[in-house]
């Protein structure tokens, strides 16, 4: 939030030229007092850095620029007040020259490439399928959403440049469907599959709704490590201990047949990770009370629900 001595809200036009922003004119200095600028104002600066370098031309707009996402996620009802290192950047057409100058701006924390369209997911579809993933530019692609449901809050770290973004209004709805099931008395006590578990949110939920023994698993090498990080970041909250048995660098970006990573204890719950396929975990852990199948919007989940008359299997 901005505070007693930050300037207005600027209003800048996103729709508006560039050049006709510089016309208005617009105070781009930072807060005598708390440090922080308004988000508008740091990517006006972006703008401007990208316009001189070449890669935006002078009636370029703030859409213009990328997607601005802010390193520390959680509901906004108002555009932020920025300090050091607390704006991702993901940006079309732009080479790592113009990154290098972006990150000077004391807000952007990083700058990543956008390859594709947005509406592909980074990751993996599926274990056959090519790999899609961002390119990092220039300096740190870690950020961190702060999750919440009726269970408690929680902080899932991801490297945005190889995870799925998902934040706003597709987590609260999913936060639902585990809430619905706590309320029917289907995870507290439980044995649960996170079987696409990506970062490790819907599956460290289920731990603080009481589940016995989670056991999440990812086919993405990557997600697998974001959410060893999230296990050991939200130890506390969690009351678990993580311990490894796979060094995760040794393993190859895409599971096949799975490997038992880590595992946690404490609190009353176990967690066991895998890395690999999910119909090959199945192949291997049969007793289980729910298995959440939680895939990318463009992915029919219903191929992955290995009986149609299995109800422990829940599409989220």
């Amino acid at each position: 939030m901005a505070c007693s001595d930050c300037q207005p809200d600027p209003k800048l036009r996103k729709d508006a030229s560039f050049f006709w922003i510089e016309q208005e004119g617009y105070d781009n200095k930072p807060c005598n007092n708390c440090g922080a600028r308004h988000l508008d104002i740091v990517m006006a600066d972006a703008l401007a850095v990208m316009i001189k370098c070449g890669c935006r031309n002078n009636e370029a707009k703030l859409f213009d620029v990328g997607t601005p996402l802010i390193t520390i996620g959680c509901p906004l009802a108002f555009a932020p007040r920025l300090k050091t290192d607390e704006l991702i950047l993901i940006v079309d057409n732009i080479d790592q020259q113009v990154a290098v100058e972006l990150i000077d701006i004391p807000e952007i924390k990083g700058v990543i490439k956008r390859v594709g369209t947005p509406a592909q997911s980074v990751g993996i579809p599926d274990t056959d399928k090519k790999p899609h993933v961002y390119e990092l530019l220039a300096g740190c692609d870690m950020r961190c959403d702060v999750v919440a449901s009726v269970f408690g809050e929680l902080c899932i770290y991801k490297n945005q440049s190889k995870i799925h973004i998902e934040f706003g209004r597709e987590s609260p709805e999913k936060m639902q469907v585990l809430e619905r099931l706590y309320v029917q008395g289907h995870l507290t006590g439980e044995t649960v599959i996170d079987g696409f578990c990506g970062p490790g949110t819907l599956g460290l939920m289920c731990v603080l709704a009481g589940a016995k023994h989670l056991i999440l698993n990812d086919a993405w090498k990557y997600a697998i490590e974001n959410t060893l990080l999230n296990i050991e970041a939200n130890k506390e909250i969690l009351g678990m201990e993580l311990e490894k048995l796979v060094d995760t660098s040794t393993m190859p970006d895409i599971g096949d047949e799975p490997v038992h990573v880590a595992h946690a204890k404490g609190n009353g719950s176990v967690i066991d990770i895998f890395h690999g396929d999910f119909r090959k975990l199945l192949e291997i852990v049969d007793d289980f009370d729910i298995c959440l199948i939680d895939t990318y919007p463009s992915i029919n989940a219903a191929t992955f629900v290995k009986d149609d008359t299995d109800k422990r299997m829940i599409i989220i």
